[in-house]
């Protein structure tokens, strides 16, 4: 069941610098300091005096609920990357959560699901993935892709590895579109990648990335006969 929005106060309690391209940050809830949430869905924070707010989706598990994590790629430097950086440790942030619908629901008779992400799109999934096999223990086969330009990039690449290990119904493909000839995976765009690979029909199909990215790959699934229905798209950036 999906919880209705409320306002909560937040503390900043860790800040990861992945790379240029990623920054985890970690929030411990203090007002109201239990959030329950459904994998997928955002927070919306309070980023200026004047009233702006900006929206990340949340990639940590909904087991734990006394805090959450986002994941942001700094680079557009707008109004949200500039009030995340200034905050310090301890400092408090206003936000408005949990918020939004792109989750699988837990009705959903998929028999197999397939995440496909560029970029930062990656959020949402990863708090779906850890929801589905560490949590509900989700028997159903299920496939991520990750576009990135380069290898230096990418991070969660052990968890992911890992949780492929533990988890023998789930797939890791990251795909590299500006890959060196050592790279031994999928290279190019994700629709290359989702090409070469046997899709189930019988899939539920969730994109989260670049506008391009979704047209792309929404296109490709209606030319091997997916039905409109099991496409379901999150527009990040």
């Amino acid at each position: 069941m999906i919880q209705a929005p409320q306002q909560y106060k937040a503390r900043l309690a860790d800040k990861t610098i992945y790379n240029s391209k990623f920054e985890r940050y970690t929030f411990e809830l203090r007002e109201p300091n239990q959030l329950e949430f459904a994998a997928g869905q955002y927070a919306s924070f309070l980023v200026s005096e004047q009233g702006h707010r900006r929206s990340w989706s949340i990639c940590s598990s909904p087991e734990v609920d006394h805090g959450f994590e986002i994941l942001i790629d700094p680079a557009p430097m707008g109004i949200g990357t500039q009030f995340l950086h200034k905050l310090k440790l301890g400092d408090e942030a206003n936000l408005l959560a949990p918020m939004g619908r792109f989750i699988v629901e837990p009705t959903d008779p998929k028999q197999a699901l397939a995440f496909v992400a560029t970029g930062v799109g990656i959020t949402p999934f990863r708090s779906m993935l850890l929801d589905l096999l560490q949590t509900k223990k989700d028997p159903r086969p299920m496939t991520l892709y990750w576009g990135l330009r380069h290898v230096e990039e990418m991070i969660w690449q052990d968890e992911f590895q890992e949780l492929s290990e533990n988890f023998p119904n789930f797939q890791f493909h990251p795909v590299i579109s500006r890959a060196t000839q050592e790279w031994p995976l999928c290279r190019g765009r994700v629709t290359d990648c989702l090409n070469t690979h046997q899709l189930p029909a019988n899939a539920g199909y969730y994109l989260c990335g670049s506008d391009q990215m979704i047209v792309d790959v929404t296109n490709l699934l209606l030319a091997k006969n997916v039905p409109p229905e099991r496409i379901y798209r999150e527009k990040f950036y």
